[in-house]
């Protein structure tokens, strides 16, 4: 089947040759560029008539169509699957109230090469789902890949799939836990307590033993590489598909301690204990390291973490005067060590045991990760306007569009985000014209909407010059934002990217 298309201004025909005239089309648009599983899925009609509808304007489209023959409404298949090695089950979200599936011997991830091909020849596949520890739903599915939809909103769901033919059923695949999406709401960060047979680190990263856990809720990650797992390892698993990274959000699970004025006689003795490495679920740029104070002649830590680079070992030391940080900037599928050394004025004293992590694999949901390649980040003190909750340092990259894009630091995956015409020049805020500022992540290059600071209504901002516009994709204009240009202004962004991205 072949398909013509043509495009004029902001409309895209696409025009499927059909085999005969007889044929008949169905299949799907999957569109991923602010969000690898846009919430946006339109299944066409199956009875062969033209389909016309409008779509969001994002980067990237899947779209899957095949022929259904008038005569033949069965699903020619070449597909062979062995019925006793378990399939590996991979899910994304699609709506808060769908999830796509899609299977096969070897590990994928949705929307992988053709969605429609992958099937049994006479046979099938069978798929269950449930609300954890609820009665099995079962569907039966010719291909690889389905959707479920009809399902609650932010609610653990498992699932199962295994193959079919005339004779018999195969085994199922390993069951797979997965949280729908939200509709529009987070959860609300509280004080942390987890416990488990051999650590017990945290000291408050009620109880949240649903939020935290010893294993991943996923084995594998968006890229269907294995989660690094050991006893000093600790997930924390809330975080939704779609939602950025947020070390803020993370670290509002560890109470700050008061400092406390100390006569020390002598150096630390005895090293920190338990020390723990907390990962959240899908968010490769940073940990949180936790452990416990174990002399009372400490008064600060040193954080020492290191890792093997192009150029040799690479080594990040921190110093903080709490029992828990976070250790940012991280590598996706990298290699780490960790250790905490205490200190006082009058020394250092010994070191805590060595601890290795692993880090996942970059989510493509969230930008294009390049292997190898440095980050476009160069630190550069540059004139801002006001209006920023960030006061760390400065960065700046060009964009394709022929502007500057300026960052200023609260941490790694928390900025505020500004645009100037000339590297000399002022540097502004951006408006948004129909939100408040979630696409302007795709001036760092997410295919995110992010999280952004304080949401105010543009009458309720001062009115001051900037950049603005309304959509994703949509060039910028230079003028009024906030007052009454229906422009608001936010504070700071969080897009999952982190920045400048290495030590």
């Amino acid at each position: 089947m072949k398909v013509r298309i043509n495009a004029t201004g902001d409309t895209i025909v696409m025009k499927f040759v059909r085999p005969n005239a007889d044929t008949k089309l169905e299949g799907y648009i999957l569109g991923y560029g602010s969000s690898m599983f846009s919430k946006q899925f339109i299944q066409l009609p199956e009875n062969g008539l033209p389909y016309e509808t409008e779509i969001d304007a994002e980067p990237k489209y899947l779209i899957a169509v095949q022929p259904i023959p008038v005569n033949d409404v069965k699903k020619q298949c070449t597909g062979n699957v062995n019925l006793e090695k378990p399939l590996h089950l991979v899910i994304g979200s699609v709506t808060p109230t769908s999830v796509l599936l899609s299977w096969g011997t070897l590990l994928k991830t949705p929307y992988e090469g053709n969605i429609m091909n992958d099937c049994l020849e006479d046979g099938n596949y069978t798929v269950r789902y449930r609300e954890r520890n609820r009665k099995w739903t079962y569907q039966t599915c010719p291909a690889s890949d389905t959707v479920i939809d009809s399902l609650k909103p932010n609610t653990a769901y498992e699932f199962g799939v295994r193959p079919n033919n005339k004779e018999r059923s195969g085994v199922w695949s390993k069951p797979v836990i997965h949280n729908t999406n939200m509709s529009g709401t987070y959860l609300n960060p509280s004080p942390l307590s987890f416990h488990s047979s051999n650590h017990s680190p945290f000291k408050s990263t009620g109880d949240n033993s649903s939020v935290f856990s010893s294993l991943p809720t996923s084995e594998v990650d968006a890229m269907g590489k294995k989660r690094f797992v050991a006893p000093h390892v600790i997930y924390k698993t809330d975080k939704k598909p779609d939602e950025p990274c947020s070390i803020t959000k993370s670290l509002s699970f560890f109470p700050e301690e008061e400092g406390v004025e100390q006569n020390v006689t002598a150096p630390p003795r005895l090293p920190p204990s338990n020390l723990t490495v907390v990962t959240v679920e899908g968010c490769p740029s940073f940990v949180i390291l936790d452990w416990e104070k174990t002399d009372n002649d400490t008064t600060e830590y040193e954080v020492i973490s290191r890792t093997h680079g192009p150029n040799g070992e690479e080594v990040s030391i921190l110093t903080t005067n709490q029992t828990h940080t976070a250790v940012e900037n991280l590598k996706p599928e990298n290699s780490y060590e960790f250790k905490v050394k205490p200190k006082n004025e009058l020394g250092e004293g010994p070191a805590s045991k060595p601890v290795l992590f692993n880090t996942e694999s970059a989510d493509p949901r969230v930008s294009e990760n390049v292997s190898g390649k440095d980050a476009i980040w160069t630190q550069f003190p540059f004139k801002a306007d006001s209006y920023s909750e960030c006061n760390g340092k400065q960065y700046v990259k060009r964009t394709w569009y022929r502007k500057f894009v300026g960052i200023q630091l609260c941490n790694s995956l928390r900025y505020k985000i500004y645009m100037s015409d000339s590297l000399t020049g002022k540097f502004y805020n951006i408006g948004d014209q129909t939100g408040h500022g979630e696409d302007h992540c795709q001036f760092v290059d997410s295919f995110l909407d992010g999280q952004t600071g304080s949401q105010l209504l543009a009458d309720q901002l001062p009115s001051r010059s900037g950049f603005y516009r309304a959509m994703r994709q949509e060039p910028v204009n230079f003028g009024e934002i906030g007052g009454n240009s229906h422009a608001t202004y936010v504070g700071w962004y969080e897009c999952g990217t982190p920045i400048p991205g290495k030590w």
